[in-house]
């Protein structure tokens, strides 16, 4: 096992995959990025990210087709190379390398990467006791539906909430609206109720919050796509987050303020069953294909 990167058309060592220092996503942030994982060797919902990358290139007038390039081929190939159990694999597209200027021509050549990195298992108990996480104003782009490579706000709040032992922290706008974290997609739950902002273009349309609400339906549980209001987000019997990095993850207190009996809940943890039980559903099914 090891870990393997794919740069433009080759396969090669991580600390060998080296890009230009004109490269657009270097200089301008000018490229998307999407993340998956993988688990014995098979990319979990990997349609619904191809999906959100196209997505994403079409927001940015980026010309590049996922489908022509092969780039499912990529995907498999370096998983069969690296031969982890559980698989991160990231890719980034960007605008390609030129001369540093903000107009560019059309002529440019995409620059494609793709890394193979082990998942990092989740603590155990991070599942067991959930975790805290902090508000934040919400002061980024009113874009956030674009996977953009530009992520300057996310990680310098993502750093002063580690740093002041938070896991996350949650955007909240000046009026009170719940947005997402800085990596994840926010649930909320009441009275039995499971409740997540609408995907519009203020959030991430995450591949993960999409598969929870199916998981909802199928457990039983109603979900709605609604506006969250700060007040509910502290006033919630259950608050969970959902990523592609770990599926479910609990909150038991917000700020200072625990969430609930502080407590992880029962619906976030059948919710999270449920995940678990439809991944290993898929997985035997590709075993049996």
């Amino acid at each position: 096992m090891q870990e393997v990167a794919y740069l433009n058309g080759r396969f090669c060592r991580l600390e060998d995959a080296k890009v230009s220092i004109e490269d657009r996503g270097f200089q301008f942030a000018d490229g998307v990025y999407e993340v998956l994982v993988a688990h014995h060797g098979q990319p979990f919902r990997l349609a619904e990210h191809m999906i959100r990358l196209e997505r994403s290139l079409k927001e940015l007038d980026l010309t590049f087709d996922p489908h022509a390039y092969g780039l499912e081929r990529v995907i498999h190939e370096g998983l069969d190379r690296s031969g982890f159990d559980h698989t991160l694999v990231y890719i980034q597209i960007t605008r390609g390398a030129a001369p540093r200027a903000h107009v560019c021509g059309d002529d440019l050549v995409p620059t494609v990467v793709v890394t193979f990195k082990p998942l990092a298992p989740v603590p155990p108990e991070r599942r067991e006791r959930g975790v805290a996480v902090k508000t934040v104003e919400e002061v980024r782009w009113s874009r956030c539906c674009i996977k953009s490579i530009s992520l300057l706000p996310n990680v310098l709040e993502k750093n002063r909430a580690a740093r002041e032992g938070f896991f996350d922290a949650i955007f909240v706008t000046a009026e009170g609206e719940v947005r997402e974290t800085c990596s994840a997609n926010v649930f909320i739950v009441k009275d039995g109720v499971a409740r997540t902002p609408r995907a519009d273009e203020h959030i991430l349309r995450g591949v993960t919050r999409g598969y929870l609400l199916e998981c909802a339906a199928r457990a039983g549980v109603p979900a709605e796509e609604t506006p969250v209001t700060r007040a509910q987000l502290f006033n919630a019997d259950e608050v969970f987050l959902s990523a592609t990095t770990f599926n479910v993850m609990p909150v038991t207190r917000i700020d200072d303020h625990p969430i609930g009996d502080g407590k992880v809940g029962p619906i976030t943890r059948r919710l999270y069953e449920q995940c678990l039980a439809g991944i290993g559903s898929v997985l035997a099914a590709c075993v049996i294909a």
